[in-house]
């Protein structure tokens, strides 16, 4: 897919002081769409995170869907699946 791009002068002013050193348009064009795109996963988390405040609905008084076996290994609840505990760093 090619898309074309006309940008003002506002726009290339704009491109300029935000394109790093070696960067071209198009990899600066690439990095605020990422930007973008995570811009919008935030909104849409803030707003999940408003619905649920609102609602009276507590997530931590939801039960937990796994445990620990004897063993240290956790596992599904309800299931037979289990696996490995990872270790913290350090320990």
């Amino acid at each position: 897919m090619s898309t074309g791009f006309r940008p003002t002068e506002a726009d290339r002013r704009l491109i300029e002081r935000l394109r790093s050193p070696g960067e071209s348009t198009s990899e600066l064009i690439r990095r605020g769409l990422r930007s973008l795109a995570r811009e919008e996963e935030r909104r849409r988390a803030y707003e999940d995170m408003v619905r649920i405040a609102e609602s009276g609905e507590n997530p931590a008084d939801e039960p937990d869907e796994w445990e620990y076996t004897a063993d240290g290994r956790i596992r599904v609840v309800g299931t037979d699946t289990t696996v490995n505990a990872r270790q913290e760093e350090g320990r």
